[in-house]
Formats: C-alpha cells, sequence, structure tokens
C-alpha cells in the first residue's frame, strides 16, 4: 500500500489525492473522540474485532458480544439474518449499560451487514423531558402498588384455603371420634359388666382375665385416640409412614370386638409393609363394625381376606347378612346413611375418605352364586 494510502477504521483512505474522505474521516474522529457516537467491527461468529470510539470502550476486543453487551443475548440469529437482508438495520434503543462503577449511559444500539463484517453503530440514547419522567415514575410507582396488592389478594386467598381445610379436618375429626369409639367403648362396657359378674360370683380368675383384658383394651383405647389425633392434625404428606404388621392389627381389631353370635374367619396372606398405620387400622375396624352391626340373623359369619399384590394389598370383607340392593351401592357412602339407605351415621363415609386420603380405592360387589351378603373391597396401596 503506498504511503499516501492508509487503513481507517473506514477503509482505506488516500490522504494525498482524497480531500474529502479526510474531512470524513476527521470529522468521524473527532466526533467519536467527543462520544458522539461509537463502532464496532464483529465477525460471523459474533465475536468482536475492532473497534473505534470512546462510547465502545467497554466492549472487549476478540471477546464474544453477548458477553460485552448482555442485551443482545437470544439476538443471535436477527443479526446474522442481516447479511440476508443487507439494507435491513437491527435496532436495540434505550439500553442501559451496567458496570461496577454503577448504571452508565443510555445507549442506541444499531447492527448493519458491511461487506464480511456485521458494524454495531452505537450512539446516545436522547433523555426524556421531565414530564415523561415523572409520568414513567407515576406509571411505576402504579404497578408496583398493583402488584404488591395481587400478591397480598394472594397470601389472603392462601390462607382462606388453609382455614377451610384446617376447618374440614376438625369437623372430620370430631366425626371420627363420635362415630368410631363408640365399638371399643361398647367393649369396655361389656368386659366392666363380666368383670362385675365375676366379682359378684366369687369368680377370681374370670376376674383377673376381665381385668387384664380391660386394660389391654384401656391401652389399646388411648393409643387409637393419639393415632386418631395424628391422623387428624397431619396433611396427607405429613403423615409418617410406619411398619405395619397386618395380621397382627386384623388380629387385634377382631379381638376387641364385644361376645358376639358371628364366626370371624380370618383368610389370606396379611404381610408386614410400611404405611398409614392409623387410617389402616380405622378403615378396617369400620368395615368390620359394619358388617357386624348389620347382620341380621345369628350364626352367620364374616370373612376378612388379605390379598397381596405387588404394588397394593387387596382387602375384602364379606359377609352373609341381608345384602346391599344395587340402588344403594353409591348413596352408602355418604354422611349418614346406613346400608339399608336410611339415615344413620358416618362409618362407611369415613372409611372412604379415608381410603381416597391414602391414595386408594373402595367398592362394593354382591356375592356371586348367593342371594345374600356383601363384600366391600378396599385397594390400599403399599
Amino acid at each position: 500500500m503506498p504511503f499516501s494510502q492508509q487503513q481507517t477504521p473506514f477503509g482505506v483512505v488516500d490522504f494525498e489525492n482524497d480531500v474529502e474522505s479526510r474531512e470524513r474521516l476527521r470529522a468521524g474522529e473527532i466526533l467519536a473522540a467527543r462520544g458522539a457516537f461509537a463502532m464496532v467491527w464483529i465477525d460471523h461468529a459474533l465475536i468482536v474485532r475492532r473497534r473505534f470510539g470512546i462510547l465502545a470502550d467497554f466492549i472487549k476486543l476478540d471477546a464474544s458480544l453477548t458477553a460485552c453487551i448482555p442485551a443482545v443475548i437470544g439476538l443471535e440469529a436477527d443479526i446474522k439474518e442481516l447479511h440476508e437482508a443487507p439494507d435491513s438495520i437491527l435496532r436495540i434503543p434505550n439500553v442501559s449499560m451496567i458496570s461496577k462503577a454503577g448504571i452508565g449511559p443510555r445507549l442506541n444500539l444499531a447492527f448493519y451487514a458491511v461487506d464480511q463484517f456485521y458494524v454495531l453503530v452505537i450512539s446516545h440514547a436522547s433523555g426524556g423531558s421531565n414530564l415523561e419522567i415523572e409520568l414513567s415514575r407515576q406509571i411505576r410507582a402504579r404497578l408496583m402498588a398493583e402488584a404488591t396488592v395481587a400478591a397480598k389478594s394472594q397470601e389472603l386467598l392462601l390462607a382462606n384455603a388453609e382455614l377451610r381445610i384446617a376447618n374440614a379436618k376438625l369437623e372430620q375429626f370430631a366425626s371420627i371420634v363420635t362415630h368410631d369409639l363408640k365399638a371399643p367403648m361398647r367393649a369396655l362396657c361389656h368386659m366392666t359388666d363380666e368383670l362385675g359378674s365375676a366379682v359378684s360370683s366369687g369368680d377370681v380368675e374370670k376376674a383377673r382375665r376381665e381385668l387384664d383384658e380391660l386394660r389391654h383394651q384401656g391401652l389399646r383405647l388411648s393409643s387409637m385416640l393419639s393415632a386418631l389425633l395424628r391422623y387428624s392434625s397431619a396433611g396427607p404428606r405429613e403423615l409418617a409412614i410406619e411398619p405395619v404388621d397386618t395380621a397382627v392389627l386384623v388380629a387385634e381389631i377382631v379381638r376387641s370386638l364385644p361376645d358376639r353370635q358371628l364366626a370371624i374367619k380370618v383368610r389370606g396372606n396379611w404381610p408386614r409393609l410400611e404405611t398409614f398405620a392409623a387410617p389402616l387400622d380405622l378403615v378396617l375396624r369400620n368395615l368390620i363394625d359394619n358388617a357386624i352391626k348389620h347382620h341380621d340373623r345369628d350364626g352367620g359369619s364374616v370373612i376378612i381376606t388379605c390379598t397381596d399384590h405387588p404394588s397394593a394389598l387387596e382387602l375384602a370383607v364379606t359377609d352373609d347378612g341381608p345384602g346391599i340392593a344395587p340402588e344403594h351401592h353409591d348413596s352408602i357412602f355418604l354422611p349418614f346413611r346406613s346400608i339399608s339407605g336410611t339415615s344413620e351415621g358416618m362409618g362407611l363415609a369415613i372409611v372412604q375418605k379415608m381410603v381416597a386420603a391414602a391414595g386408594g380405592a373402595i367398592h362394593i360387589r354382591s356375592n356371586t352364586g348367593q342371594s345374600r351378603g356383601v363384600t366391600f373391597v378396599v385397594h390400599w396401596p403399599k
């Protein structure tokens, strides 16, 4: 290249023969030095290769454009499309530059495709009038106030929802306590009568047995109350998973039943597993108690069966009582509705709620090939 020709940020200029080019270059240098504008040359990989003007001092050479100007992150494809339409411009106005020294000037960025480069032209963003600034401030203040009100409203909705859940749990707990403790209380009353009879007749051995059984049932009743309290006060995710020997559990339930004419038979494979102990106890006890309470004749039977499947237990309580008419199969799970369809109690409604809370399911089926009886089947997940 001849001495009179030199490479400039704008290309090769012939200083000896091209006076107009020299004037343009001089004016550009003065304006760039005063911060009127700056130019940055970027290659196809969006790496900064050259820069011109103090406004571009924050941009590092041989660095990624997105690392220097985070505002262009996500616009890489748009910049590269400029070569497909050379007359197009990608403008990013009013960008606030932030550095360790604080918030810098607000800049306008404009990208062009020039030859084999992308050229970024940087200029100062025009400042708004005092009225525009004040309007912007008021709009922002209003938006922040609206956001605060919305957040408080959401907190209030959540608090109301939690209150409704707490009230529902309290009502459920009261219903369970009222209904579900009647059976063990009847058993305690019966044992007290038997104890009194043994004392009156002088049968010391029988009195000792009844006293031991009375003590055992009292401890069991206390344990049931504690379990009920934990179950009612905790959410489904908060309940503790406990190891349960289901064979021992069903034996304890059958043992706690008062004297009866019906034969209670336990069949199947009753495994050990980790599950919600209190709900399982109450589900089984309610179903067995319902089968006994609604039986209509002496000499009948209740069969309790467990089938151990890989993912769930299939629990079945089968009786040979009067059965349930098909039209009542859905309504018996309603609160205060007995298996005869008349208003009576909460037993089966409580059972359905507990099974659902544990993630299981319950349904009724008529005893195949028999004119009497019904089977309640519970799928209890492991």
